[in-house]
């Protein structure tokens, strides 16, 4: 009976070898089309989610926040997508202009903005050493805290940039951001929020998002 079991195997074994050969040849395919289920299975078990704005993102996060009105919810919770949209939108225009591929990572209570900034607008004395060796544009990243400081407005707070690989001590990160970016004194950036938005909380897994109470 063995005998029997012979072909059989064989076969299993051609069968195996096939799908070897075929997953090897066809592999660059085969991870572009899992790549992103991968990404996002992965941003969803560790809360690493870096939100990029665009216009579908702005969009999924208005008509979250006008939950919050319409249908009276306790709260909403926006994507690192969504949150940044709304950032990006409610900065204002002379702040937003000297920014460019923004991007935006949640950490527990902090927003960390990462961007190309408009350099050559800095004042030379602001910039010490690095003036004249900088791009007109650079790559930075900035890091702090968010507050809301009335009913659809807050600002942001920055406590650490980071400019060439070297991040700056506390102050000087913010008198570098208030120096680079108009109306940002001592490194706070205010930007605008959706009408109604009274109170937030950052996470790495996304921004809720509360209304003004009512009595």
């Amino acid at each position: 009976m063995r005998w029997l079991l012979l072909p059989l195997k064989l076969l299993g074994l051609l069968l195996l070898a096939a799908l070897l050969s075929g997953g090897w040849l066809f592999r660059d395919q085969i991870l572009r089309r899992l790549r992103p289920q991968v990404s996002r299975v992965t941003g969803v078990l560790t809360g690493a989610d870096a939100g990029v704005p665009d216009a579908a993102g702005l969009t999924r996060a208005r008509d979250k926040v006008d939950s919050l009105h319409g249908w009276h919810a306790d709260s909403v919770l926006l994507s690192a997508s969504e949150m940044a949209s709304l950032v990006r939108e409610g900065l204002p225009p002379e702040v937003r202009d000297r920014m460019d591929s923004l991007r935006l990572d949640l950490g527990e209570g902090r927003l960390t903005v990462s961007a190309r900034l408009e350099t050559s607008r800095i004042p030379a004395d602001a910039l010490g050493p690095l003036a004249g060796a900088l791009e007109p544009w650079e790559p930075v990243s900035a890091t702090g805290v968010v507050e809301v400081t009335r009913p659809g407005q807050a600002r942001w707070r920055v406590d650490g940039l980071t400019l060439r690989g070297f991040t700056l001590p506390e102050q000087a990160s913010r008198d570098l951001v208030g120096r680079a970016l108009p109306g940002a004194p001592d490194g706070a950036i205010p930007f605008d929020l959706p009408a109604g938005v009274a109170r937030l909380r950052i996470r790495p897994t996304g921004v809720a998002l509360y209304p003004k109470e009512t009595r």
